[in-house]
């Protein structure tokens, strides 16, 4: 029977780090430059049962660089084009609040929400399981001049949800280049978006701090939010 993608694998622990390299200017900017957001999740998950899961990267990716590994068998799986219908991933989407829950979304709307998701089939087995996941997620720009570009994570990642007892922990931190390394980059206010059903995190994220020239931004939670920092290039 063909999987669909997982929404509820409980996460005990989670340390999600999020590094941005500079590469629109070298690119000259345009429509077809883009920056990338090297992405590293490692995360403690409750697995009720020995099951092969479907996890989702809901993130366009630079040459699909993305896999996923269950650090207790070794296994690996990259994170791949998914076979069967867009439809598979209404569910994940409307979670997620990319789309409203209710109501039947159009076939136009879900291709569009879905163009660049990529999935990795892989088996976990029961009990406490470390995974790590890594992406290249690449940050494509949001105007004709191709300066305006904002970095989007979930935390944790899509597919997973928190312990329910009210004891699980996020960190996550994102470093940004050196202003030397990324010559006019202004980084705007980052914004926390709840998801639906859930409480907004009861903690804000912190920074700016520069730390080797580099503005780093960090946040520890207890909730799972989607999370945006945009900026550009002046």
């Amino acid at each position: 029977m063909a999987l669909t993608p997982i929404l509820n694998l409980p996460v005990r622990q989670q340390v999600l780090g999020v590094d941005v390299e500079s590469l629109a200017p070298t690119q000259g900017f345009g429509a077809d430059g883009y920056d990338v957001a090297n992405v590293n999740g490692v995360l403690l998950v409750d697995n009720p049962e020995e099951q092969k899961v479907r996890l989702v990267y809901p993130f366009p990716t630079e040459d699909a660089h993305a896999e996923v590994r269950v650090v207790s068998t070794g296994e690996r799986e990259p994170f791949k084009k998914p076979s069967g219908k867009d439809t598979q991933f209404v569910p994940l989407l409307q979670e997620l609040g990319e789309i409203p829950s209710g109501e039947e979304p159009l076939l136009e709307v879900i291709k569009e929400e879905t163009k660049d998701f990529l999935v990795a089939d892989v088996e976990i087995p029961a009990g406490q399981q470390v995974i790590r996941v890594h992406a290249r997620q690449q940050l494509r720009p949001l105007d004709e001049a191709g300066r305006s570009f904002e970095v989007v994570f979930f935390a944790p990642l899509a597919g997973f949800i928190l312990a329910p007892d009210n004891d699980a922990k996020m960190s996550v931190s994102v470093a940004f280049p050196p202003q030397w390394a990324a010559v006019g980059m202004k980084i705007g206010q980052p914004t926390i978006t709840a998801i639906p059903g859930q409480q907004a995190p009861e903690t804000t994220i912190e920074g700016p701090h520069e730390i080797g020239a580099r503005p780093i931004y960090g946040a520890l939670w207890r909730r799972d939010p989607k999370v945006t920092i945009p900026y550009v290039y002046e």
